[in-house]
């Protein structure tokens, strides 16, 4: 008897574990339907909840409740952002009722609100401490979404470093998921990954895919549409492009994402030579046009406005591009101002291309203000001679202004460029003298891809030549134009040597003998006719007139 009444017991025991358990499933499974219902039909969603009294939250029930009915506000309403209180009052109990997926749900909708409050240090905290619970719950789905959150979110910091670091960790979380079997919004975030891996054709074939199996009403709809014209754009399909955004800036609620469009729209009736429409969309890109935005896509928008204002001769509208040019990269600068040498590295190449810019800014600023000049002249010709030359003092000081600017900019890109090769000298050295210490340095490097994609690390000949161009007075450019005969590893001996790199330094670079470096100088002299023995570099300069 004694006997059975044990075995009671434990079944009892058991059926309650069993029962427990299965409740917690059943919760999990019962909240992804939900949020996957809010997604396809938002609105009729909304129609069903109480909205009244949800922001009281007492308990298990009324957090579920609150965190629903946020996710259907945030999805209907571009502006709408949770109270911080009733967020933390609702982790608290996800957390203490261990709730995984409201929890994390919970805590990404905290993120969104700091990163509205534009403060970063709590937006990062709020998402690593999701991380964390994702990595222990091994939810590689929330990984790679948390993840490309915080690359996405560093590189709005114009901190690139930081966002191949988190985009290569996203992708490594995703690597073993099968596509099919991810949520829609993962899958949406893959197939932007692949844009920003320059892999157009693939993004917009995955995004093809997801389209088929949406319905009308589904609120990722018009980022599809927006992501699927990005890519034919990148693609240069002009026609299929504007088709695209023109379907998903009907949709589109979010000011940022129409200025995308818009300004997408602008460019690709630009190159289809249609003027008007490139007028008509340049218009609404600059009323949908938002400060703290993306500043390198609103500068490429406004140096393409000021090029419509030249080609139509509109000084007016001309200036005031250019103001808002000016005021784009200020911003972008003041980002950029303060941050450790290491990020400010990571960042010269963005100076580089920015230095190209502000050569035909000053240039516009040089006709524009001769047209000032003669249309003064036109109009004050009775006025007294000293007061033109007034005018053409402040006008040529202008002028000094500009090419100081020019030049400091000039000089500081360089010094970044010398630092650069500084460090590869030591990375080179650091690879052939000591090979046993580094191999773990160099191995944990290459575990995120780092040194085939940073050109710190790895060597990318294209970004060198570019480099050795702007501080050596063309030297490549003139090299290769006067000794085409030169193959490409006798061009990149030549560069590295001009650039101060030692024969031992591009022997470990190379990753040859210093005997196979000495080869290619004898081979070098025997083409350029430099006696054995011949200083390349010394007769090079010479002949290149540098």
């Amino acid at each position: 008897m004694k006997l059975n009444h044990y075995m009671g017991v434990i079944a009892c025991i058991s059926l309650l574990l069993l029962g427990s358990c299965n409740s917690e499933y059943s919760e999990s499974r019962n909240f992804d339907d939900i949020i996957f219902q809010i997604e396809n039909d938002p609105q009729s969603y909304l129609l069903r909840l109480d909205t009244i009294n949800m922001n009281c939250v007492k308990n298990k029930r009324d957090a579920v409740h609150f965190i629903l009915a946020a996710i259907t506000l945030s999805y209907t309403d571009n502006n709408y952002y949770p109270p911080k209180s009733v967020l933390e009052r609702c982790i608290q109990i996800f957390k203490k009722e261990k709730m995984i997926q409201p929890y994390l749900e919970t805590l990404y909708l905290l993120a969104e609100t700091y990163k509205k409050e534009n403060d970063i240090t709590k937006e990062v905290h709020t998402i690593e401490t999701a991380i964390n619970i994702a990595r222990q719950e091994y939810d590689q789905e929330w990984l790679f979404y948390l993840y490309s959150y915080l690359g996405e979110m560093y590189i709005r910091q114009f901190n690139t470093l930081n966002f191949i670091k988190y985009q290569t960790l996203a992708n490594q979380c995703i690597k073993d998921v099968n596509f099919q079997n991810m949520s829609i919004s993962t899958q949406i975030q893959v197939a932007k990954s692949f844009l920003y891996l320059d892999r157009y054709k693939v993004s917009y074939e995955k995004l093809n895919e997801i389209e088929k199996h949406l319905g009308k009403k589904n609120i990722f709809l018009s980022e599809i549409k927006r992501l699927q014209g990005i890519a034919l754009y990148k693609m240069q399909h002009w026609d299929a492009c504007i088709e695209k955004l023109k379907e998903a800036v009907v949709e589109e609620t979010s000011i940022e994402h129409k200025f995308t469009c818009f300004a997408i729209l602008t460019y690709c009736y630009y190159r289809k030579k249609d003027l008007l429409n490139a007028e008509k969309y340049k218009f609404l890109a600059i009323e949908n046009s938002i400060n703290g935005g993306n500043a390198f896509a609103e500068i490429e928008f406004y140096t393409l406005c000021a090029e419509f204002a030249r080609l139509n001769h509109d000084a007016g509208e001309q200036i005031k591009c250019l103001n808002k040019l000016k005021e784009k990269y200020e911003m972008a600068f003041d980002c950029l101002n303060g941050e450790s040498l290491d990020k400010a590295i990571q960042a010269y190449t963005n100076i580089c291309e920015k230095q190209s810019i502000y050569r035909q800014i000053a240039i516009y600023k040089y006709i524009l203000i001769g047209l000032l000049l003669v249309l003064c002249v036109s109009l004050v010709i009775y006025i007294q001679l000293r007061r033109k030359q007034v005018y053409r003092i402040l006008a040529l000081q202008q002028q000094i202004n500009s090419l100081d600017n020019l030049r400091n900019v000039k000089n500081e890109v360089k010094e970044f460029i010398l630092r650069d090769f500084e460090i590869a000298k030591k990375i080179a050295i650091l690879r052939s003298t000591q090979q046993v210490q580094s191999a773990r340095f160099l191995k944990d490097l290459e575990k995120y891809h780092i040194i085939d994609e940073n050109y710190l690390l790895g060597t990318q000949w294209e970004q060198f030549y570019n480099h050795i161009d702007l501080s050596f007075d063309g030297f490549y450019s003139k090299l290769i134009q006067k000794y085409p005969m030169l193959n490409d590893k006798e061009v990149q001996l030549c560069c590295m040597l001009v650039s101060g790199f030692k024969t031992e330094e591009i022997a470990a670079i190379w990753m040859n003998s210093v005997f196979s470096v000495h080869k290619y100088k004898t081979n070098i002299r025997k083409k350029i006719g430099i006696p054995e023995g011949g200083d390349i570099i010394l007769f090079l300069v010479e002949k290149l007139d540098l």
